[in-house]
């Protein structure tokens, strides 16, 4: 019989201990601890951060002395919370491999006390990004990799991989057969993602690379009148194609509620929808049209599938984005509104894209705030509507980016009740741009419902202002839409 080394974990149940020693190693169904006085609160954040539940009683408070190396999880589980009642919760990761056993949740109370517990969040819930030892390299998310194996691999060859290289798979999105795992605090990502390219099962190996939302101009402070002072919302009609605006969530707007048909937070499934930084409100209520920039009254409002894909700081990762556009689609989106970008292309993004484009989706981006002519991603992955974004009088915004990427321009000015990281006014972007040509989109959709994705992206094209040189340039794209073009395309029948 193997034997297995490790040595008991006593719980002390003494108050107000700091945390003196802590080092937490998850690998797969193996665990290594060394705690000494370690608040039970802290260690248990620790599986938190590693993607399991976990629920406490918030008036349970012990610490923790003791050591496991390379240890049973379950078993050294029962050694660390049987002072308590306690409870763990198993479940299975659907893969296109097989089910891959996982801890979903830990339970904590004191016995008697069960009907207590909260969910322990981690205070600092953010992602934590890094370029590792490249200062100048692309940002992701630490211990992250995001992995695709070749067709005809199997269960028991996936796991050996893991168990070789240390990893622990999280999530995984099944249409997709992209698997996140994380590995222990500290690994060296690059040299991983090099390793794991070269196994002869992987087919994708990389990291899990990190957004930062845009950050869009403000032009007015409060006490200028530029802000509207009701928003009108009518309910769409039955059938109303929805977008999904995948950004920094939804917060509180009356009326805006009343059009949102699905709330999801991509980076927490288990919380409530709520927006830390006003972006993602502020392109729902141009993708809803509660507000225009081109300055149109539309007759009837656009449901809006609401997505929380940036955290606190403005980051998101690329498997959050991911799984936000798997929302998005089961919620049966015509329209993604994606207003922001980077210049870090992925292989794995890019097929995220192409699989919501196979189910007839028009996928919208916004080009980027800064004219530097490079290329942006999502706006400039195939079939994408890259918008930048012009000024009231249709000359284009000298913030806005350009290049051949770019499909089109749109007004990317406009006043709101919530400002970005600050106050309510006026502001513009590329941002702004992009969730109003979703409306466009959506309110076309919703006009001829028969119109396929294509047909309706020919439709745009058609009905738009030809702005700058005559035809198609890399200031305009393929002209604006403006006002003019915007009452073209809803009045054309497909």
């Amino acid at each position: 019989m193997k034997k297995i080394r490790y040595i008991c974990i006593v719980i002390s149940l003494l108050f107000g201990l700091s945390a003196q020693a802590l080092v937490f190693k998850l690998q797969g169904d193996k665990i290594s601890i060394r705690a000494e006085e370690a608040p039970l609160r802290d260690v248990l954040m620790q599986f938190s951060r590693a993607g399991i539940i976990v629920r406490i009683d918030p008036g349970l408070e012990s610490t923790v002395t003791g050591f496991a190396e390379k240890a049973p999880l379950e078993e050294t589980l029962q050694e660390l919370l049987s002072p308590h009642g306690y409870a763990l919760l198993w479940d299975v990761v659907s893969s296109p491999l097989g089910d891959i056993p996982k801890l979903t949740e830990i339970q904590v109370f004191r016995r008697g006390h069960r009907e207590e517990m909260v969910p322990l969040f981690d205070p600092d819930a953010n992602l934590e990004v890094t370029t590792g030892p490249n200062v100048n390299g692309p940002l992701f998310v630490k211990d992250e990799v995001l992995l695709a194996v070749k067709p005809g691999t199997s269960l028991d060859e996936f796991k050996r991989l893991l168990a070789a290289v240390g990893g622990t798979v999280i999530e995984c999105i099944p249409e997709l057969g992209i698997y996140r795992v994380k590995f222990p605090p500290g690994s060296n990502v690059q040299a991983l993602v090099e390793q794991l390219s070269q196994n002869p099962i992987v087919h994708t190996a990389e990291p899990n690379y990190a957004v930062k939302a845009p950050e869009p101009v403000m032009l007015a402070h409060p006490g200028h009148p530029v802000l509207p002072e009701t928003f009108k919302l009518t309910p769409p009609p039955e059938g109303t194609a929805p977008v999904a605006v995948m950004d920094s969530g939804l917060g509180a707007i009356e009326g805006l509620n009343d059009v949102v048909i699905g709330k999801y937070d991509a980076l927490n499934p288990e919380r409530e929808l709520s927006d830390a930084l006003g972006h993602g409100t502020q392109m729902a209520l141009v993708a809803a049209g509660a507000i225009s920039p081109g300055g149109d009254e539309p007759s009837s409002s656009v449901p809006v599938v609401a997505i929380r894909a940036f955290d606190d700081n403005g980051m998101a990762s690329n498997f959050g984005l991911m799984r936000g556009i798997e929302y998005a689609y089961s919620k049966g989106a015509k329209v993604l509104n994606l207003s922001w970008g980077s210049t870090v292309s992925s292989e794995f993004l890019a097929n995220a894209i192409a699989y919501a484009q196979s189910k007839d989706m028009i996928v919208v981006a916004s080009a980027g705030n800064e004219p530097t002519q490079q290329p942006m991603y999502p706006a400039a992955y195939p079939g994408v509507v890259a918008v930048g974004a012009t000024n009231p009088d249709n000359s284009l915004w000298e913030h806005s980016n350009y290049g051949d990427f770019v499909t089109l321009t749109a007004p990317g000015a406009a006043s709101f009740p919530v400002g970005y990281k600050g106050p309510p006014g006026a502001y513009a972007g590329t941002s702004i741009a992009g969730a109003e040509t979703a409306n466009a989109l959506a309110r076309y959709r919703a006009a001829h419902p028969t119109a396929t994705a294509t047909e309706t992206k020919q439709a745009l094209n058609a009905a738009l202002t030809d702005t700058g040189a005559e035809g198609r340039d890399n200031l305009f794209g393929n002209g604006t839409l403006d006002a003019d073009a915007k009452n073209r395309l809803l009045n054309k029948t497909p």
